[in-house]
């Protein structure tokens, strides 16, 4: 019966495919759109939510990650061709593809920010997320890869793994993601397939499954020609994949059962075969079983088990498959949607996520790592059977028209339309869904619902911004808590203490933002300007989690922090597009840490609107471990001394001030005293709380009494100056590596790590040095003059080191003028 499926030889196109589909396919998106002068896209057909109420087996939620240029977004254009999305195929150099719709990432032909979108292969409904590649989106792949159940990690068969490939792997590991791996570029002159394979289980740390193989073999660092890339081998079905060389799209694709009549190829297809067999079996002990029943045969092995075991071994996280392919050729997708589909797990064989009460949350929040390690809070998870709603939002944009979109993952219970929701992480405060949206990139469709497993977009959430959790009125983690309403305002709007409430009910893991290394000043160029440049910088703010704006009261500028130049071009060529607004010169963020131990003691007295607000306490600050960039807070188990009776009657009151305090403190190390910058490395003991009755000791009095203590005891501790220290990795060809290493070591005081031949290209050498952030503002434009144009670089901030004495100086010169 096997064989009899095996000898069967199978047709595929776009049209047969759809053909075959079309009883499934219920509900058609018609839309046009002008994408360029030359063609335009009339229709297009999508899967909505409601198709599959009780079917998430059927539903993959996959994210495509990579290093910048490895063709993420032309794969992704070929997925969504092959699939019937689109009638054309997108490209990025004349900026008609359908994933990258921002005008700077059409002009500059990048993704800036991820871009969601769903399609269906084989009867099953794909949930897609294209990420950026460049350091600076990092924040865009983080809160991809945490609403994400599988992934796409595509790897350039010239240049192998690279360095933001590492970034993002350990992205996707952090958060247990099965993932495939796709070898794209293999038409490229230098591509190297057994390379690209040996890269993935060196420097990713996996155990690579071939799951397809070229049928001609070439000489490492052999270009394929066209013809040469029309014919593979399928390892698991030991069939031929073979493109219709009258089909320039290379949607049509023919597979063939292969004999030892068809000689060479059946041959390749035997020993791809046997290496995938073997691999497993160092994995899989029910592939060991099927291997002996068919008395050690791997060609033998029945195909559905060694499918099964590649399924075993990528969600176990033991392996990942691996297929090549050419995506601007037109080669290799429809086998790697048939591993997407195959290999990468639905919503329902992903753990369920980590969760936490709202209580439980903020006394979390005061312990060290290996504390939280320990604690039950940070055991819990979300319960399987939970029938009421519980949803994450991991995105937030901005649409002129709409107002706020909220990207959410619904991981329990439905969200419909219309329907009332409590925002946990903001205190408890009701919302009304007032549409879904299902999204196509820029493009949308209306939905009634969104089920457990499924990703959407919600309408008309002033208040929910990235990391909340969303959850049902009746959730039962909300039976002892007050729920508000939201008080009404503007769509988009600064934060303020109303969106900073204690979180309440429920809590899933958040997000994990890195802090922004490099700033600049804006200003509004008129006073009529000043209200637009306000809302402005809300809107990127409620978009970007990792973009900060904050206003320095001695020089009266408002200082935009983001995670590099290119982040902070993006969103200077955004502000201009509608405000009239100028930009100071691009700097670094500093750190300061205190050299020594500081204490004060401080009482807060202060009459307001006519009511006493008094509270008292001690803060000592000491030097803390020089190998983390945090703040440790301690606070004593009892806060507060009880010297008024009705203090018994108020027993939330503990956890208010507890709260209070520690905002104080946190927001007083935001601005150190030397130059405003943040404070780090510094442990901080709260003390001698004091408690004048309910009345005068409001919370607000205990924030502004940390913040004052804080601030009194950080002067007395002979601040430090630390600077952010890159580690960059730059390769260039043999002859220009002397000018290279002159420059960092000589004006960009940097240190030299190693020295190496580069891996991925030919004639290379691949410099690391740990090199001053300072240092390396414009760099890229000094290597391209210093290689002739040959030059690669890419960094990331890996610590923060002390300043001398002449840098300190100098650095105090430029920032204060004199």
């Amino acid at each position: 019966m096997l064989g009899q499926w095996l000898a069967t030889t199978r047709r595929h196109s776009t049209a047969s495919l759809y053909s075959h589909r079309h009883s499934i396919v219920t509900q058609y998106l018609h839309r046009q759109r002008q994408f360029t002068n030359t063609w335009q896209l009339n229709t297009k057909r999508a899967f909505t939510s409601s198709q599959y109420a009780n079917t998430a087996e059927r539903v993959r939620n996959i994210g495509i990650i990579a290093h910048i240029d490895a063709g993420k977004t032309t794969t992704t254009e070929r997925m969504l061709h092959y699939a019937g999305f689109t009638r054309k195929l997108g490209d990025v150099d004349s900026g008609s593809t359908v994933m990258d719709y921002l005008p700077a990432e059409r002009s500059r032909g990048i993704t800036i920010q991820s871009a969601a979108i769903t399609f269906g292969w084989r009867d099953t409904q794909v949930h897609l997320i294209d990420t950026p590649g460049h350091v600076d989106f990092t924040v865009e792949v983080e809160r991809a890869m945490r609403v994400l159940d599988g992934a796409v990690a595509i790897i350039d068969a010239v240049a192998g793994v690279q360095a933001q490939t590492l970034t993002v792997w350990r992205q996707t590991s952090a958060y247990g993601i099965p993932c495939v791996v796709f070898v794209n570029k293999m038409d490229r002159e230098g591509a190297d397939w057994k390379h690209s394979v040996a890269d993935v289980e060196q420097r990713l740390g996996t155990r690579a499954l071939v799951l397809v193989e070229p049928e001609i073999e070439k000489l490492a660092q052999s270009k394929y020609e066209p013809s040469e890339l029309r014919r593979w081998v399928d390892a698991v079905t030991m069939e031929r994949i073979e493109y219709d060389a009258s089909d320039s799209t290379g949607a049509t694709v023919r597979r063939q059962l292969l004999t030892p009549a068809d000689g060479r190829a059946y041959e390749v297809a035997a020993l791809a075969r046997e290496r995938l067999v073997e691999t497993l079996a160092e994995l899989d002990a029910e592939i060991v079983d099927e291997f002996l029943a068919v008395d050690g045969d791997h060609v033998r092995v029945a195909t559905d088990a060694v499918r099964a075991a590649v399924r075993r071994a990528t969600l176990s996280n033991a392996a990942c498959p691996v297929v090549p392919g050419a995506a601007f050729r037109n080669v290799g997708v429809q086998p790697l949607l048939d591993a997407v589909i195959d290999y990468l797990p639905a919503p329902t064989e992903r753990p369920a996520p980590r969760a936490i009460s709202g209580s439980q949350r903020i006394n979390e929040s005061h312990k060290t790592k290996s504390q939280k390690s320990k604690s039950p809070a940070s055991r819990n998870a979300l319960a399987a059977t939970d029938d009421k709603l519980v949803a994450f939002a991991f995105k937030v944009t901005v649409d002129a028209q709409r107002g706020p979109m909220v990207y959410v993952r619904v991981y329990a219970g439905s969200l419909d339309a219309r329907m009332t929701l409590v925002n946990g992480t903001r205190g408890g405060i009701r919302e009304r869904a007032s549409k879904l949206l299902q999204m196509y990139a820029d493009s949308s469709e209306e939905i009634r619902t969104i089920r457990a497993g499924h990703i959407g977009v919600v309408l008309g959430l002033k208040h929910t911004r990235t990391g909340d959790t969303l959850l049902h009125p009746d959730h039962a983690s909300l039976e002892d808590v007050t729920v508000v309403a939201g008080r009404e305002r503007s769509a988009v709007h600064l934060l303020t203490e109303e969106d900073v409430r204690e979180p309440v009910g429920l809590q899933l893991h958040g997000i994990n933002i890195p802090p922004p290394v490099f700033m600049c000043a804006v200003e509004a160029d008129s006073p009529k300007d000043e209200n637009p440049l306000a809302q402005a910088l809300a809107s990127l703010l409620l978009e970007d989690p990792s973009l900060s704006v904050s206003f320095d009261a001695e020089t009266g500028q408002t200082v935009l922090r983001g995670m590099g130049e290119l982040h902070l071009e993006i969103v200077r060529d955004r502000l201009r597009a509608s405000v009239n607004v100028t930009f100071g010169t691009m700097r670094v963020s500093f750190r300061e840490a205190p050299s020594c131990t500081g204490s004060a003691r401080f009482d807060y007295d202060k009459d307001i609107a006519g009511r006493p607000s008094r509270a008292g306490l001690r803060v000592e600050i000491e030097p803390h471990d020089r190998n983390a960039n945090n703040v440790f807070v301690e606070m004593p188990d009892e806060l507060v001394a009880v010297h008024n009776p009705a203090m018994v009657a108020f027993p939330w009151l503990h956890t208010s001030i507890r709260r209070s305090i520690w905002d104080g403190v946190h927001n007083a190390l935001l601005r150190g005293t030397l130059l405003g910058f943040a404070v780090v490395r510094a442990k901080v003991r709260v003390s001698d709380i004091v408690y004048y009755g309910h009345y005068p000791s409001t919370p607000a009095a205990y924030r502004a009494c940390a913040a004052q203590a804080v601030f009194q005891a950080l002067a007395q501790c002979s601040p430090q100056l630390l600077e952010p220290l890159a580690r960059a990795v730059i390769q260039c060809p043999a002859m220009h590596v002397g000018a290279v290493l002159s420059d960092i070591n000589g004006s960009r005081m940097g240190r030299v790590l190693s020295l190496d031949d580069a891996d991925d290209v030919r004639g290379a050498k691949s410099i690391v040095a740990q090199v001053p952030l300072s240092a390396m503002i414009g760099y890229s434009s000094a290597l391209r003059s210093l290689t002739a144009g040959s030059g690669t670089f890419s960094m990331h901030v890996e610590d923060y080191g002390p300043t001398t004495k002449q840098q300190r100086e100098q650095i105090l010169k430029d920032s204060l003028g004199y």
